[in-house]
């Protein structure tokens, strides 16, 4: 009779402790990106600016990225798990007469390294509070941050993760 092998109590536990400890796992590898779009609301036109310095900045509105495949990931801040977090939507976070601009900002120099790109998208903080969108060269860091705290309703860019996380 051959034996069954189960998987040990610690394997069984991991992805709950995981979940409870507020990490979520991987988004997972993406297609090629081929287009990046801040919408922005009124006020935040100087985000462009800092993406073409490489600069990090924040907005409170969102960005699209767009998939050789057609796949579109919108991404702004939210408030699931924890107040501020990062989320991912396959649709607008925003209501449809929100009053957005839209800016392509996939030849900057915070983001024209990931263009052509295979990328994957993965939470690398508690929380969700800072989702890296990289590819096997390079990487952006979008974090729930302000100010010294993981408090914010509108998302940083960056290449390096700000205090207090060292992500």
């Amino acid at each position: 009779m051959a034996s069954l092998k189960l998987p040990g109590m610690r394997a069984i536990l991991a992805p709950i402790r995981r979940v409870r400890r507020g990490l979520t796992p991987a988004l997972g590898a993406m297609p090629k990106l081929i287009a990046i779009c801040y919408r922005l609301l009124n006020g935040e036109a100087s985000a462009v600016e800092a993406a073409e310095n490489n600069e990090i900045h924040d907005f409170g509105g969102e960005l699209v990225l767009t998939f050789d495949d057609g796949e579109k990931s919108f991404i702004s801040w939210v408030n699931d798990p924890v107040q501020y977090a990062i989320g991912t939507k396959d649709a607008s976070h925003f209501v449809p007469d929100a009053e957005l601009a839209d800016y392509d900002v996939s030849d900057t120099s915070m983001w024209a390294s990931l263009i052509g790109q295979d990328v994957s998208l993965s939470f690398i903080a508690a929380n969700n509070q800072v989702l890296k969108v990289s590819s096997a060269a390079d990487h952006v860091l979008l974090c729930s941050y302000e100010r010294g705290g993981w408090w914010a309703d509108e998302v940083t860019v960056c290449r390096q993760a700000p205090a207090p996380y060292g992500a």
